[in-house]
C-alpha cells in the first residue's frame, strides 16, 4: 500500500511541477505565441492535478505485485529559456507530455479500480503531445 501510495503522490507532484513550470515560464518568455501556449499546458495539468487529487491509494490495488514504474527514467530535462522560440517551447512541451504518457501507463498497469482514470490521463496525454506535434510539424512546414 505504501508504494502504491508514493506511485500516486509521485504523479500529483508530477502535475503540479508541470503547472507550475508551464506557468512560471509563460511569465518569462518574450514570444506572445510560446507564452499562450504554456499557459494552455498550465491549465491542462491543473485539471490532471484536480483528477489525481480524488484518487485514494487503496483504489490503485490489484491483484498482482506493482511493477516498476521506473519512474527516474521519466525526469525530463528542460532547456527552457526566457528567449526560446515557439518551435524550442514545443519541443519542451512535446518531451514534457511523452514522460507523462509513459507514467500514466506505468500507473495504469498496476490495476486497481483507478485504472481508467490513468488509462484515461494517458490518453489525454498522448492527444496533447500529438497536438503539440501537429503544431510543431505545421510551424515547420511553414518555414
Amino acid at each position: 500500500m505504501e508504494e502504491l501510495a508514493g506511485a500516486l503522490e509521485f504523479a500529483v507532484a508530477k502535475e503540479v511541477e508541470a503547472e507550475a513550470f508551464y506557468r512560471d515560464w509563460a511569465g518569462k518568455v518574450q514570444d506572445p505565441g510560446v507564452r499562450q501556449l504554456f499557459t494552455e499546458l498550465a491549465s491542462w495539468e491543473h485539471g490532471h492535478v484536480e483528477k489525481l487529487s480524488r484518487v485514494k491509494p487503496e483504489e490503485l490495488l490489484s491483484q498482482g505485485p506493482p511493477r516498476d514504474l521506473k519512474i527516474s527514467e521519466l525526469l525530463v530535462e528542460v532547456g527552457a529559456s526566457p528567449d526560446m522560440s515557439l518551435v524550442e517551447a514545443l519541443t519542451v512541451a512535446m518531451k514534457r507530455e511523452a514522460a507523462s504518457v509513459r507514467l500514466y501507463e506505468g500507473l495504469a498497469a498496476l490495476g486497481g479500480p483507478a485504472k481508467g482514470l490513468f488509462s484515461a490521463l494517458a490518453d489525454e496525454e498522448q492527444r496533447h503531445k500529438r497536438l503539440l506535434e501537429e503544431e510543431y510539424d505545421d510551424l515547420m512546414g511553414e518555414n
